[in-house]
């Protein structure tokens, strides 16, 4: 899978998780509700209410702690889920700059020796040489190199 590909996947994996997440709220939310009015329907102890619906209203309640017990553990899990997306994310980042890194450090040096020896001087010694030429070639070429291959031997190319 492409890099490009592998973002797509993670913002969609993140705004799945996101719609997720909003729907488990919206559940804790009527849990809560019921919860509260089970338990305000108990407390009230008013002739209306019959036995039957009272056992019922505690069962109710007990399902409500268990459900409430049950969201907690989903709600850790998206946590975890979205823990992990952002570290998938945060990898990606460091691979970018990684990446930058490496272009700069390897693109600068030939860049300024470019930058001198394009200037016009009256007075610059290399142009006299017999192999002056030759040298900003092979200097302009090294200046580049030598932190490409220092790079790859430190391992920074996967």
């Amino acid at each position: 899978m492409t890099r490009i590909g592998f973002s797509k996947k993670l913002r969609e994996a993140l705004s799945n998780l996101g719609l997720l997440a909003d729907k488990l709220s919206k559940a804790r939310d009527v849990l809560l509700g019921v919860g509260r009015i089970s338990s305000f329907a108990e407390d009230v102890k008013s002739e209306w209410i019959t036995p039957s619906s009272k056992k019922r209203l505690g069962a109710v309640s007990k399902d409500v702690a268990s459900l409430g017990d049950f969201e907690t553990r989903l709600s850790d899990k998206i946590q975890l889920l979205l823990d992990a997306i952002l570290g998938f994310i945060n990898i990606q980042q460091n691979d970018l700059f990684k990446i930058l890194t490496i272009v700069s450090v390897v693109g600068v040096p030939p860049t300024i020796l470019v930058g001198v020896w394009g200037m016009n001087f009256k007075f610059m010694p290399e142009l006299n040489w017999t192999f002056g030429y030759p040298f900003a070639w092979i200097s302009i070429i090294a200046s580049g190199l030598i932190p490409l291959l220092w790079f790859k031997w430190r391992g920074w190319f996967e």
